[in-house]
């Protein structure tokens, strides 16, 4: 079979796959084995991996960007900075201590069904973790009951494709479900096509879940647990950060959920931020163990050359006070939903690191402008506002009476709803069943989940922050765990 060369892969034949290809849009009856394929050989690649070989990965026919083309080149050239002189983590302070990150454990038993509507797997403590962890990244994070249910089970199939990379150091029996999934994939691309208009949301969705698999599988190809390094551009990094977590593609259906729909490109990513924010918070005390350079608060410390968390903060009460204005709940349903995500995984224990910090010490907290990084200014939809050090999310809103008007919903929620009594109350391991009864729930009804996420944004966010910040302290249990978990 001829490869033909792409104009930038002149060190060596293009590398033929199907995910990368120029027919990725076009399925046909071998298309699933071909992208079963292309995931098997991720050992072989690994082996022979230089920067370079991105261009030679990239077929420049590839249909992946065609519904979402503002960010088509941004995976491509992302890979590409990897193969120019990067930036050196600052000598700053870094949070390094937190409980053990696990591999794959199962914490409940809710989410099994979701996937085995679209993936038949055994009813095992090991394929609950699957469902909860890969599956249910998707499925936790979407309204399956506004969403078309072909695109919801897609979508998801394409998170359980992505978690064949994401998690090759540890993927265990999930390789049993890989020739299934591929075809789930596969079907996915083509019912986008049949079912849905050319112009609409569901095409560009599509298009985004696809861009962060060619994303998640460059960054394993990689090398992982090296040195803190980041690439030369700091909003590049952005919209790359928002697609290898596929937090835009979720953003898109989360907008699309609601409606109606507001926001362009950049509002988009910057709201998939705030998600991807909510995670990486939890997540810094790990990556920096890992010398994992994609945490948001690694690579805007990076380019600021000073301590992230209030910057990252100033930005994300920004732009939930714009989607309180707005009406856009959608944004603050997105970044709740992911947060409590995390805080479910018994594999992250966040649960655990958040209910034992201590406050930053004010005496080693660096002063820092919060509206100090030009980059992030650039995405925020508000103008810096008179009070750069209050972070409290009604301040900031112009429209006071339905920010209270929210909370005060999501409080009589609590104190109505079985499930979710007492949560504002709760600690965030006694928050843990209450979520998994939201997720039991929403299979017919999201509004308990949404109630929940939307609390967690108004009025519970003081230790996501403590758990970024390096004067913070953690005091709760710990234990050895491999870089390669993160």
């Amino acid at each position: 079979m001829s490869m033909a060369k792409s104009p930038s892969s002149q060190d060596g034949p293009s590398i033929d796959t199907a995910l990368f290809g120029p027919d990725l849009y076009r399925p046909d009856a071998g298309t699933p084995d071909r992208l079963a394929s292309d995931v098997r050989r991720i050992p072989e690649l690994r082996r022979a991996w230089v920067p370079v070989m991105g261009d030679r990965l990239f077929d420049p026919r590839t249909p992946v960007g065609t519904y979402d083309p503002s960010r088509k080149d941004v995976p491509l050239e992302e890979d590409r900075a990897e193969a120019r002189p990067s930036k050196d983590f600052p000598a700053l302070p870094l949070a390094v201590d937190a409980p053990r990150r696990h591999g794959f454990v199962a914490r409940g038993t809710s989410l099994l069904r979701a996937m085995t509507e679209a993936i038949p797997v055994p009813d095992t403590p090991f394929w609950h973790a699957v469902a909860e962890q890969t599956y249910g990244y998707a499925w936790c994070l979407m309204d399956n009951n506004r969403l078309c249910r072909q695109c919801v089970h897609g979508s998801c199939s394409v998170s359980l494709f992505d978690s064949f990379a994401d998690y090759y150091h540890f993927c265990e029996q999930m390789p049993e479900t890989l020739d299934v999934t591929a075809q789930r994939v596969t079907e996915y691309i083509d019912h986008v096509h049949r079912e849905h208009a050319a112009d609409g949301q569901e095409r560009k969705i599509m298009d985004a879940w696809l861009m962060s698999a060619h994303a998640i599988y460059l960054d394993v190809l990689h090398p992982k647990a090296d040195h803190l390094r980041v690439p030369d551009d700091e909003l590049r990094t952005i919209r790359y950060r928002v697609i290898n977590g596929a937090a835009r593609a979720l953003t898109l259906q989360a907008r699309l959920e609601q409606g109606p729909l507001i926001g362009d490109d950049d509002t988009i990513d910057a709201v998939a931020l705030t998600a991807m924010v909510t995670h990486d918070a939890c997540d810094r005390r790990h990556d920096n163990l890992a010398n994992e350079s994609y945490n948001t608060f690694t690579f805007v410390s990076t380019h600021t050359g000073a301590e992230s968390v209030d910057m990252i903060r100033r930005f994300c009460t920004d732009v939930w006070a714009w989607a309180i204005d707005h009406r856009a709940d959608w944004a603050m349903h997105i970044a709740g939903r992911l947060l409590i995500w995390q805080v479910y995984m018994a594999r992250y224990q966040a649960d655990v690191l958040l209910d034992h910090l201590t406050g930053p010490d004010p005496h080693r907290r660096a002063q820092v402008d919060p509206y100090g990084d030009p980059v992030l200014n650039s995405l925020n939809p508000l103008l810096p506002g008179p009070a750069p050090d209050d972070y409290d999310l009604r301040s900031r809103c112009q429209d006071k009476a339905r920010h209270d008007h929210l909370l005060r919903s999501c409080l009589a929620h609590f104190r109505d709803c079985p499930g979710c009594r007492g949560y504002d109350a709760a600690t965030w391991q006694r928050r843990v069943p209450m979520i998994e009864a939201a997720y039991r729930g929403k299979y017919s009804d999201v509004h308990c989940l949404d109630a929940l996420s939307t609390y967690t944004i108004l009025a519970s966010l003081d230790r996501l922050w403590w758990a970024a910040d390096p004067a913070a302290r953690y005091t709760g249990p710990t234990g050895e765990w491999s870089p390669m978990f993160c």
